[in-house]
């Protein structure tokens, strides 16, 4: 890998996602900018509120599950030749999952956390 890409990817890891994002068809979450009164379900920030963006975040991963899924599926049923195909889906799928399960150790702690404080 040249010098320069490696450069380009550590000098910008926000176009380098997007990038990801568009290649892979998956919508990145993001928060607006505030609005002048938040609605029902957002976030007072006129973003979308924390259980909406879980719920995207469990989609997404669910999404990856099925096509990996889907994928075993072809290849057992000879309708994909190629292996690789599948071992990058599957592996997009775990790798998926284990950053869910990350958040959510990590929700968890700081709730946690927060319920230990003494007021």
């Amino acid at each position: 890998m040249p010098i320069t890409s490696v450069t380009s990817s550590i000098t910008s890891p926000g176009l380098q996602a997007a990038r990801l994002f568009e290649e892979k068809g998956v919508a990145p979450r993001t928060l607006m900018a505030p609005p002048a009164e938040a609605q029902p379900g957002q976030s007072p920030a006129g973003g979308p509120g924390f259980e909406d963006l879980v719920k995207g975040f469990v989609g997404d991963v669910n999404h990856l599950q099925v096509r990996g899924g889907r994928a075993i599926d072809a290849l057992a049923a000879g309708e994909i030749s190629d292996v690789h195909q599948v071992t990058v889906a599957v592996a997009e799928a775990g790798m998926a999952l284990d950053l869910l399960l990350q958040v959510r150790n990590r929700v968890t702690e700081a709730f946690q956390e927060v319920m230990r404080m003494q007021v």
